[in-house]
């Protein structure tokens, strides 16, 4: 028998729904129960990925660092994830993304910009991160 890997994306993608107004002790609430809960990946950040909020993207209550902020300390299962959609967030977001606790990333374009995430995802690795 296989184990299921479950990555839980409601405190990113959840973020749409609710315009990204998570507060930062409700999403650091929710993350510790979906650690307790066994889930093995938790990604967070604005909908948009890492420094989506914009005025394009809609700003949300924190920013990604706010949110992130404390989070992997809290988690003794889960590992902490997040999203960068090259072009929007930059190979620093992703170190300051590593710096906060995150070690698993993924990298998300349009097949047409596919080259453009050669570099994100090298950056990733140097860091040592999981990469998707």
């Amino acid at each position: 028998m296989h184990k299921m890997y479950i990555q839980d994306v409601t405190l990113r993608d959840g973020m749409h729904a609710i315009r990204h107004q998570y507060d930062k002790k409700q999403l650091k609430e929710l993350a510790i129960s979906l650690d307790k809960a066994g889930v093995d990946a938790i990604e967070i950040a604005h909908g948009d990925g890492l420094s989506g909020g914009s005025f394009n993207y809609g700003f949300g209550a924190h920013t990604d660092w706010e949110w992130l902020e404390g989070v992997a300390e809290e988690l003794n299962h889960a590992v902490l994830t997040t999203l960068l959609l090259p072009g929007i967030g930059t190979i620093e977001d992703l170190k300051k993304a590593h710096a906060l606790g995150v070690k698993s990333v993924r990298i998300a374009t349009h097949c047409t910009e596919a080259d453009v995430s050669k570099q994100h995802i090298e950056a990733a690795k140097k860091l040592g991160m999981d990469v998707g």
